[in-house]
C-alpha cells in the first residue's frame, strides 16, 4: 500500500535509462511513494568538460559525490540537455529570456516524460513538475543564469560571482514575464500534472556575501513600499560591513547565545539588517503570489503550488516567511540537504574569519549555536566539510526534528514537507529520514537511492 505522505524525485534521465515501469515499481511497490516529481527536459551523454558532470559537484566542493544508481551504466557522467516538449514560441515573443531550442534529443527522447507522467497518474500516484523558480531558462538547475542586469545586487552594486544557486533578481520583469510564459507552455503540454513544484523561490545562502541581496534597480518598488530608500539602504548596509571589518561591529552588545536574542540585538544595533530583511521578505512573498496568480492562469486554477525553502532559521534570511506565504501554496517543502549544510558552514566561517579577524574555530563555534546546521562541539576548521559518499552527515537528528516542527507550526493548515536526502549510506539517509518526526516526506533524488536504500524506505 503507497503513502501518499511520501514522495520521490525522480530525473528525467533515469526515466530514459531504466524505463518508466522499472522507475514506477521501484517508486510504488518498493518504496511505498504515493507522490512523484519530475522536470521538463531529457538528457544524454556528453564528452567530459561539456554540458555539466552529473552528480553536480556543488562548486566544487561535491566533486567525490557518486550516483547510487549507475545512469547508463556510469555512476559519475556528463551530460547535455534539452527541453522534453516544442515551446511554443508564441508566447515568448518579445521576451529577455528564451526557451531552449528543441532538438533531435527532444524528438527521440522528449515523449518519455509525458509517457511517465500519464502511467504515474494511471498508478494513482500523486505528479508534481519541478522547475527552477529564478533561473532562466528555468528547467535545470545547472542549465541557466540571468542576464547581466537582472543579477542580484551587493550594497556596491555588484554580483557575487561563482554562485552555487544563480538566481536572477526576484523583482526582475524579464523573470516574471518569462516563468508567466513558461508556466502556460508546461501545461499546456502536460495538463494531467497535479501541480508546479519551484526550487529556490527565494534568496539562497549559500553564501555569506548572499545575505545581503539585493541592490538590484528592479527592487526600487518594493523599497518605496516600505518607506525605504534604496540607495541610503545599500549604504547603510556598506557601513555595517566596514564596521564588521574595522572591529566596530566587536564593541556592540550582539548576544550569540541563540538565534532570536542574536538577530534580536544585531538589528538594535544595526536598523539596516532589520530594514534589509523587509525587503527581502516583501519580493519574496510577493514572487509567491506572482507564482499562484501564474500557474492559476495557465491551469484555470487546476494546479496546484509548491514552493520550496530553506530550513529554519535561514528562510529568515532567503526571505521566505511561511506565514505570508502559505495563503498562496498547496504545499510548502524544507530542503534539508544536509550535505550542503557544511558547505554553508564553511563559507560563512572563513568570510567572517577574513572579514572580522576572529579565528576560524570561534566563528565556527559561533555559526554551529546559532544555525543548528551541525553539533555545537570543539571542531577544528578542516573538520568542516562536504561529506564522503560512505560518510554520515553531521546534522543532529534533533536540530532536523527542531526545525522541521517549527516550520508546520509556521505553515499552519498548509502542509508542509520535509525534503530529505538521498545522499549517504543507509543507516544515515534513514535516520535523517525519521527524523522528519513523522509527517509528510518528499525524498531527493532517485539518483541516490540504491535497492537497499528503496527497500529500507518501503519497511519503515
Amino acid at each position: 500500500m503507497t503513502d501518499p505522505n511520501l514522495g520521490i524525485t525522480v530525473m528525467p534521465e533515469y526515466i530514459q535509462s531504466e524505463g518508466i515501469e522499472t522507475v514506477l515499481n521501484n517508486i510504488q511497490s518498493v518504496a511505498r511513494a504515493g507522490s512523484v516529481t519530475t522536470s521538463p527536459y531529457v538528457a544524454s551523454l556528453a564528452d567530459k568538460g561539456t554540458g555539466h558532470r552529473e552528480p553536480s559537484d556543488d562548486s566544487g566542493l561535491g566533486n567525490k559525490r557518486l550516483l547510487d544508481r549507475p545512469l547508463w551504466g556510469r555512476r559519475e557522467l556528463w551530460m547535455s540537455a534539452a527541453p522534453s516538449f516544442i515551446p511554443e514560441q508564441s508566447l515568448y515573443e518579445g521576451l529577455a529570456y528564451q526557451p531552449p531550442a528543441p532538438d533531435s534529443l527532444t524528438q527521440d527522447e522528449g515523449p518519455n516524460v509525458g509517457q511517465f507522467i500519464e502511467q504515474a497518474k494511471a498508478h494513482n500516484m500523486e505528479v508534481w513538475l519541478q522547475i527552477q523558480a529564478a533561473i532562466p531558462p528555468c528547467y535545470k538547475v545547472q542549465f541557466g543564469a540571468p542576464l547581466p542586469e537582472d543579477e542580484p545586487l551587493l550594497p556596491d552594486y555588484r554580483p557575487r560571482p561563482g554562485r552555487v544557486d544563480r538566481n536572477a533578481c526576484l523583482a526582475s520583469a524579464n523573470l516574471r514575464q518569462y516563468v508567466r510564459a513558461m508556466v502556460s507552455d508546461l501545461y499546456r503540454n502536460y495538463p494531467q500534472i497535479d501541480g508546479f513544484k519551484f526550487d529556490w523561490p527565494e534568496y539562497p545562502v549559500y553564501h555569506f556575501d548572499s545575505l545581503f541581496f539585493d541592490f538590484n534597480p528592479a527592487m526600487v518598488p518594493f523599497a518605496t513600499g516600505l518607506g525605504l530608500d534604496l540607495n541610503a539602504l545599500a549604504a547603510a548596509a556598506r557601513e555595517f560591513l566596514s564596521d564588521l571589518s574595522s572591529g566596530v561591529l566587536r564593541g556592540k552588545r550582539i548576544i550569540t547565545d541563540d538565534f532570536d536574542s542574536f538577530l534580536h540585538s544585531l538589528t538594535a544595533a544595526y536598523p539596516v539588517i532589520k530594514e534589509l530583511l523587509a525587503l527581502r521578505h516583501a519580493v519574496v512573498t510577493d514572487y509567491a503570489r506572482f507564482l499562484r496568480d501564474a500557474v492559476d492562469e495557465a491551469s484555470n486554477g487546476n494546479c496546484g503550488l509548491f514552493l520550496q525553502s530553506f530550513p529554519p532559521p535561514l528562510n529568515t534570511a532567503t526571505g521566505f516567511d511561511s506565514k505570508k506565504i502559505a495563503p498562496y501554496c498547496t504545499a510548502i517543502g524544507v530542503k534539508f540537504y544536509t550535505m550542503h549544510w557544511p558547505l554553508i558552514e564553511v563559507d560563512f566561517m572563513n568570510s567572517l574569519a577574513s572579514r572580522a579577524d576572529v579565528s576560524a574555530e570561534l566563528a565556527a563555534r559561533a555559526i554551529s549555536r546559532l544555525l543548528c546546521l551541525s553539533p555545537e562541539i570543539s571542531r577544528s576548521p578542516e573538520q568542516i566539510r562536504y561529506p564522503e559518499p560512505d560518510e554520515p552527515h553531521p546534522a543532529p537528528c534533533e536540530a532536523i526534528r527542531t526545525k522541521i516542527r517549527q516550520a508546520r507550526q509556521e505553515g499552519g493548515d498548509v502542509p508542509v514537507w520535509g525534503i530529505s536526502h538521498g545522499y549517504g549510506p543507509v543507516e544515515d539517509v534513514m535516520r535523517r529520514f525519521r527524523a522528519l518526526d513523522g509527517g509528510a516526506v518528499q525524498i531527493n533524488r532517485y539518483a541516490y537511492l540504491c535497492d537497499e536504500k528503496l527497500a529500507a524506505i518501503g519497511a519503515r
